[in-house]
């Protein structure tokens, strides 16, 4: 029996009001705290204005706050919505819109959300974002190398802020949103990714 393809989603129109950004900050659950759990999410418009920013009590008791990193602290998450009521209320967000970010399987799967590919505008896999930057098709380069070289902004200097880093990804996608999914766009080619990318 072949096996069908997924179903191509009904895509919402194109407009500046269905594109957000998200970003995620992660705590850590479990022995020595290898368990990723959504500590922090925040979700910004097309002009970079927040909708969501919270705080989210995972439902694993925390390990390692990693506030070198996340920026969470303890007090941080006292009074912190569970997981279970940010989700909810983070889908009615996702829902029917257009999502940048920057390595968003990592968000996604902590928010334990999978949206459809074709909404997805991930800056960690845009060939045209390397171009720019003047690095190798085949580095995938960290959302502080992106902002450094292309916005010239000096971003994660000491902890992250997920309200920082969605707006950065935001920017970043503004800078080549008119060819990201242009016919015209060279970096679309099945012949390019073939001569510059590892198999």
């Amino acid at each position: 029996m072949a096996v069908s393809e997924p179903r191509k989603p009904k895509l919402p129109p194109y407009e500046q009001s269905k594109v957000i950004a998200v970003d995620c900050e992660m705590v850590g659950c479990g022995i020595k705290g290898k368990i990723s759990a959504l500590g922090r999410c925040s979700i910004v418009d097309y002009h970079g204005n927040i909708i969501y920013d919270s705080y989210i009590k995972p439902p694993l008791p925390i390990t390692d706050y990693r506030t070198q990193y996340s920026g969470i602290r303890p007090c941080d998450l006292e009074n912190a919505p569970s997981f279970t009521e940010a989700r909810a209320l983070l889908k009615k967000h996702l829902t029917g819109k257009y999502v940048v970010g920057h390595d968003l399987k990592n968000d996604f799967q902590a928010l334990k959300i999978r949206p459809h590919p074709m909404l997805l505008r991930d800056t960690s896999r845009c060939v045209v974002l390397r171009y720019v930057a003047g690095i190798s098709a085949k580095r995938k380069p960290s959302l502080k190398l992106l902002s450094g070289i292309i916005l010239g902004k000096e971003i994660q200097q000491s902890s992250h802020c997920s309200v920082e880093d969605a707006r950065i990804a935001m920017q970043l996608y503004r800078q080549v949103e008119d060819i990201w999914d242009s016919d015209t766009n060279p970096f679309l080619s099945d012949i390019y990714w073939t001569n510059q990318l590892s198999p």
